[in-house]
């Protein structure tokens, strides 16, 4: 595996495991706050009972296992349905970046060889022609420089072209892995935390877990 995919394989972990704390922790507050304004006056024995559980240590043991739950089957999904087409994507991308890059220094190269035997055409010319060979070497000298520094340039440019390509590609399949990634883990909290999530207050949620993504980026 690549620097390149093995980086972007690094970067889904942490990114997963930063979904899946905020994503976790919005569900939890905003449930937290249902279920608060919902019972709060009709039974003061509930709500002692609420306060009881949600002592630091506790309400912290608990977010962390939902948390881990939540990481786990987001990750389990997404290895199975979007890591793998993502990973193939910029692996070919990849593959066909290093061929321009490899056609250009192929290139490169061949300038380099046909000028050499072009350069050693002229070293068996006859000293009557001396002078001529002279006026031929320089235009020689000059045509190399040229064409070393042209394929020099052209391959410079197909590699830099070729890395904005791979981190567009890159940056474009972890935007969409984030949007899609964000709503399974609304969805997988709510689940495990036992919401039922409307739809309006998901897609608020993503927004919001999506925002601080950003904020912390």
């Amino acid at each position: 595996m690549s620097n390149f995919v093995s980086h972007s394989l690094r970067r889904v972990f942490a990114f997963l495991l930063t979904v899946a704390v905020l994503a976790t922790t919005a569900v939890a507050e905003d449930a937290g706050g249902a279920g608060h304004g919902g019972h709060a006056s009709d039974d003061p024995g509930h709500m002692n009972a609420n306060a009881g559980l949600e002592s630091p240590a506790e309400w912290s043991t608990q977010l962390a296992v939902y948390t881990f739950v939540v990481f786990w089957l987001l990750l389990a999904i997404l290895a199975k349905a979007a890591w793998p087409k993502i990973s193939s994507a910029l692996v070919e991308r990849e593959k066909h970046i290093e061929g321009q890059i490899a056609a250009a220094e192929g290139k490169h190269e061949e300038a380099k060889r046909l000028l050499a035997e072009h350069e050693a055409r002229l070293a068996s010319t006859a000293d009557e022609v001396r002078a001529m060979l002279e006026e031929a070497r320089r235009d020689a000298e000059a045509t190399k420089e040229q064409i070393v520094a042209e394929a020099r340039t052209a391959a410079e440019q197909e590699q830099q072209r070729g890395i904005r390509e791979i981190e567009l590609a890159a940056d474009q399949a972890m935007k969409n892995l984030a949007e899609h990634s964000a709503n399974l883990a609304i969805q997988m909290a709510g689940k495990v935390i036992g919401e039922n999530i409307s739809a309006d207050r998901q897609a608020a949620l993503v927004r919001e877990s999506l925002a601080q993504l950003a904020s912390n980026n």
